[in-house]
């Protein structure tokens, strides 16, 4: 988080804006899918302001993989069949997701939750202040990291709060180990990152889609748990059963049923696979976060599945273990 990059002449008007308000900006130090971070001083004090910033144009979302690690908002193709994840483009967009986030920071205390000093308007486009972190995203092939990870995680959930857009990039450690979240994604957002979506939402989803801001937050907290165990399997098989090319397969509505079909049978047996090189104590967590669910063509099966709440019933039994301790005593 704090190496800067140069300042494209693009921001010459939000930089000109911040200069008004007292904000010195110095650099850059990211660019998400729907904004733009900089790095500025204020009052003396360093800080980062996150402000709305669209993509320009269309992008090629595809399948490829350089787009597994940016937020995208999903897109049809020509045809009307199939998705394209592709950063927004529309500045309305962006502000509203901006807007939630500073909603969603602002839900809960604790000391793992980056916060927001100040909310700002340049010129029509929605932006935040937080502190400038100093630190590295989480490496989710280090044990330890992970371990970190699930020790705060365990602690906000606690607190009814979930990220919902877990991703390396979302988890700041600062050099004494210290875990702060960012980026959280605003309840009801139909912004996702495959790379670390759940199979099972593709086919179960419709179950949480509701008015009820409860199953709303259940949806976000189960996928965090799912980041959770496919970083938990990763750090310690050096492997996951599946990412971004399978769960793109799986929202294409251009692949035929079959297909999809074979797309969860081989997570299906990736995961039984790997269950066995996780350490005992891991393999409930992992198994019952990651099972793969069931395709709706499964008929009865797939009806009683939906009868049975696997969302509410998952998250419920997942949350009733102590997911920090676990992890801290595997990571050892």
């Amino acid at each position: 988080m704090t190496s800067l990059r140069v300042i494209s002449s693009e921001y010459i008007d939000a930089i000109s804006a911040l200069d008004v308000r007292g904000y010195s900006v110095e650099g850059v130090l990211g660019r998400g899918g729907i904004g733009v971070v900089f790095a500025a001083t204020y009052e003396s004090r360093p800080v980062a302001v996150k402000v709305a910033w669209p993509h320009a144009g269309e992008h090629d979302g595809g399948l490829g993989e350089k787009t597994v690690h940016r937020l995208r908002a999903p897109k049809l193709t020509d045809d009307g069949l199939g998705p394209r994840f592709v950063p927004p483009t529309e500045l309305g967009r962006c502000n509203r997701v901006m807007l939630g986030e500073v909603a969603r920071i602002r839900e809960a205390e604790h000391p793992s939750l980056i916060t927001v000093s100040a909310q700002l308007n340049l010129d029509g486009r929605q932006g935040y202040v937080m502190p400038r972190l100093r630190g590295r995203a989480l490496d989710p092939s280090s044990p330890k990291d992970v371990a970190r990870l699930a020790e705060e995680l365990h602690q906000v959930h606690d607190l009814h709060w979930p990220h919902g857009d877990l991703k390396p990039e979302n988890v700041i450690l600062s050099d004494d180990g210290k875990v702060t979240f960012i980026d959280p994604l605003p309840v009801g957002l139909d912004l996702v990152t495959p790379d670390w979506t759940h199979l099972n939402f593709l086919v179960s989803t419709p179950l949480v889609e509701s008015a009820d801001p409860r199953d709303r937050r259940m949806f976000l907290r189960h996928r965090d748990l799912v980041a959770l165990a496919l970083m938990g399997a990763q750090a310690i098989t050096g492997t996951r059963p599946w990412g971004h090319a399978e769960v793109a397969r799986m929202a294409d509505r251009s692949v035929g049923i079959e297909a999809k079909r074979e797309v969860l049978r081989q997570a299906r047996t990736k995961l039984d696979a790997l269950l066995p090189k996780l350490p005992a104590a891991l393999r409930p967590f992992v198994g019952l976060a990651l099972d793969p669910g069931l395709w709706p063509d499964d008929g009865p099966i797939f009806a009683a599945y939906l009868q049975a709440r696997p969302f509410e019933v998952r998250c419920d039994a997942l949350t009733s273990m102590h997911l920090g301790r676990i992890f801290r005593d595997v990571a050892g």
